[in-house]
C-alpha cells in the first residue's frame, strides 16, 4: 500500500507525537508498504510574493541545516520525507491511505479527493493545549476514521458520537533499545529522573517543588532532568540537567535512576514514563488520564492527584525510603509495559488499513 502521514510542521528536535509517526513509518516501510511523511512549512498558504519565495527556499534551508531530515530519529532510507510549502492538495502525494496527525492537518486531509487515499486521523491527545477548543473539537467529528492511542481518547471519541468510527491502538516501545542495562540493585535509591518541559501543563514546576520537598528530608537526593530546551532558570543548582539527550543517553539516564517522576496535568499516553518503566524505573506519577492505561496505583506505579506537588512528594518519599515497595513497583511496571510492542501496534494498524471497509 501507499501510505501518507501528514504532520503539522517539521521539527529538528525530539517530540513524542512525531516520534510515534516516524516509528509507524519505519515499521510499515519495512513491511513492504511505500510510506511518505509530509512536513509543511505552513498548514495554509500565506499570500504574497515574499512568502512564496520563502516557501520555495524553505526545503533548501532545512536540508542545509539538517543533512538528514529529523536527525534526532533514525528514519529508514525508504521512507519519503517530504518538505512542502503548505497542505494544499497539489503538494501531497497520491496514496491508498492518508493520516492526519495534529489537529491542524485534519481539515486539509478531509478536503482532499479520493486520489490521496482513504482518510484516517491519528489522535495522540485532545489538543486544546495547542489550538482553540472549538476548532480542535470540530476535527473530532470530521468523516475521518479515528485511531486513538489511549482509552480516555477512545472514550472521548464516543462522547463526540464517533464510537463507530474509532479504533484504539496504544503506542509501542522499542524494547531493543529501552531496556534494563543496569540491575535495580546497582542503582542508588535516591536518584530520580524527570523530564522538563516549557508547557505549563507538563507540570515541571510541580515536579521541581516535589523534589525540593523530598531533598529537605533526604539531603543526598540526586535528581537528573532532561529536556529539549536549555536548562530552565528555575531548576535548582543541585539538580543535574541534560539538554536534548540522544536515545542512547536517554537510556543511560533511565538506567542510572531508580525512580522516574512524571508530572503532567494531562497527557496523551505518557511515552517517557513507559520508556522509563521498560528500563526498570519505578514510576511515581501525577494521575493524569494519559498514564492510566499502564499505571495502576500501588501496583505498577505510585500516583498522586495532578497539580498537588506536596502529595507527589509524599509518594516520592515512600519510593525512596521503602526499598521493597520501590522494587515491587519497578518490577511490576516493567512486566506490565512489555505488552506494548511495536509489532502489536503495527499489526493492528496494518490490519485496519488492509481490512477497513468504508
Amino acid at each position: 500500500m501507499r501510505i501518507t502521514f501528514v504532520l503539522p510542521r517539521y521539527l529538528c528536535a525530539p517530540a513524542g507525537g512525531f516520534k510515534v509517526v516516524y516509528e509507524y513509518a519505519n515499521h510499515l516501510q519495512n513491511r513492504g508498504h511505500r510510506v511518505s511523511v509530509v512536513h509543511p512549512r505552513n498548514v495554509a498558504p500565506h499570500p504574497g510574493l515574499k512568502q512564496a519565495i520563502k516557501s520555495y527556499l524553505w526545503p533548501y534551508k532545512i536540508h542545509w541545516m539538517d543533512s538528514k531530515l529529523a536527525p534526532w530519529f533514525p528514519i529508514n532510507d525508504g521512507v519519503r520525507m517530504l518538505l512542502v510549502p503548505d497542505l494544499r492538495e497539489a503538494f501531497v502525494p497520491d496514496a491508498d491511505a492518508i493520516f492526519a496527525t495534529g489537529y491542524q492537518t485534519a481539515f486539509p486531509v478531509d478536503s482532499y479527493g479520493m486520489r490521496k487515499g482513504r482518510k484516517y486521523y491519528l489522535i495522540q491527545h485532545h489538543e486544546i493545549w495547542d489550538g482553540m477548543e472549538d476548532d480542535v473539537n470540530r476535527t473530532w467529528v470530521l468523516p475521518l476514521h479515528k485511531v486513538v492511542i489511549a482509552r480516555w481518547l477512545q472514550q472521548l471519541a464516543g462522547e463526540f458520537g464517533e464510537g463507530d468510527r474509532v479504533t484504539y491502538i496504544p503506542n509501542g516501545i522499542d524494547f531493543t533499545h529501552f531496556k534494563t542495562t543496569t540491575p535495580l540493585s546497582n542503582r542508588p535509591a535516591h536518584r530520580i529522573a524527570m523530564m522538563a518541559h516549557r508547557f505549563d501543563w507538563k507540570g515541571t514546576p510541580d515536579g521541581l517543588e516535589a523534589l525540593e520537598i523530598v531533598q529537605k528530608e533526604i539531603p543526598l537526593l540526586d535528581a537528573v532532568l532532561f529536556g529539549t530546551h536549555p536548562r530552565p532558570a528555575n531548576v535548582p543548582a543541585w539538580i543535574r540537567y541534560t539538554q536534548q539527550p540522544s536515545a542512547t543517553e536517554l537510556r543511560a539516564i533511565y538506567n542510572s535512576c531508580s525512580i522516574f517522576l512524571h508530572t503532567s496535568w494531562t497527557e496523551g499516553w505518557g511515552l517517557p514514563s513507559a520508556e522509563a518503566m521498560s528500563c526498570g524505573c519505578a514510576l511515581v506519577a501525577a494521575a493524569n488520564r494519559g498514564v492510566l492505561d499502564f499505571a495502576e496505583h500501588e501496583v505498577t506505579a505510585l500516583l498522586a492527584p495532578i497539580k498537588r506537588p506536596s502529595l507527589l512528594a509524599e509518594q516520592l518519599l515512600r519510593a525512596v525510603r521503602d526499598h521493597s515497595l520501590r522494587r515491587r513497583i519497578a518490577e511490576a511496571g516493567k512486566r506490565q509495559i512489555q505488552q506494548y510492542t511495536w509489532k502489536r501496534a503495527v499489526d493492528s494498524l496494518e490490519g485496519l488499513l488492509l481490512n477497513h471497509k468504508v
